[in-house]
């Protein structure tokens, strides 16, 4: 029996209690180490509250190897997901598989940064559109789809909850997506990513070191902030959003 069961936001103990209770009587129990590198003490808290050692998988294992539903064929095996296991794709891959090996499997939610900065930020989740990811850097290739999403949404009155790429031990700086994003404004020039744009800024979103801003672009690339981090380009606001907004204001 195969299990994916969400984390949570943050800490250790977001996990859900019928999730923690899985693992505890699962035969092995795996992290999804890609999605979001955990902090040291958030695994430990985890490691503590199903009493097991959990077993981190880099992306290869998670797309290729699939060591894991191998084990499930035979035994009660837990793969763990940062947030809501069913937000990224990769993770509805490996029920597919799993349902063409035969594998039983369950599903168990948790919290996502989807809802959760959206929330924060007082937008109505309803007028989110499309979301995407900015890919760190490889030499020669700029990511025009990221900005042709912002385009789209923008044109619909959406908004756009935008990702910022992560790599084993390391997380991309909002400087460095900005600076990305500038790159192709500057070929565009449709307005999207200028200094003078408003967007939201939310930081290590369930912490209790969580940030939420909200200011012109400008200001914000001239500022610290602690990751994992993401990005919201509002698109129409509501009267009701608009408000909430001054709030967050800098």
């Amino acid at each position: 029996m195969f299990y994916l069961i969400g984390t949570g936001l943050w800490r250790g103990d977001d996990i859900s209690v019928r999730g923690a209770e899985v693992c505890k009587k699962a035969n092995s129990v795996y992290l999804d180490g890609y999605t979001r590198a955990f902090e040291e003490s958030e695994l430990l808290k985890l490691e503590e509250i199903i009493g097991k050692k959990i077993v981190a998988l880099e992306r290869n294992e998670l797309e290729e190897g699939l060591s894991f539903l191998k084990e499930a064929k035979e035994k009660e095996v837990v793969l763990l997901v940062p947030g809501d296991p069913l937000i990224a794709t990769t993770h509805i891959t490996i029920l597919e598989e799993a349902k063409k090996r035969g594998i039983g499997f369950e599903v168990i939610h948790g919290s996502s940064i989807y809802d959760a900065l959206i929330g924060e930020a007082g937008l109505h989740i309803y007028k989110v559109g499309g979301s995407c990811t900015i890919p760190m850097r490889k030499k020669g290739i700029k990511p025009y789809s990221v900005y042709e999403k912002l385009a789209e949404n923008k044109s619909r009155g959406v908004h756009t909850l935008v990702f910022l790429d992560t790599e084993p031990g390391k997380e991309m700086d909002i400087r460095e997506a900005f600076d990305i994003l500038g790159e192709i404004e500057s070929e565009k020039k449709m307005g999207i990513c200028t200094d003078d744009k408003k967007i939201i800024v939310g930081c290590r979103v369930g912490s209790g070191e969580q940030r939420i801003i909200y200011g012109e672009i400008g200001r914000i690339k001239k500022m610290e902030f602690r990751g994992p981090c993401a990005l919201i380009f509002p698109g129409k606001l509501h009267f009701s959003e608009e408000e909430y907004l001054k709030g967050l204001e800098i």
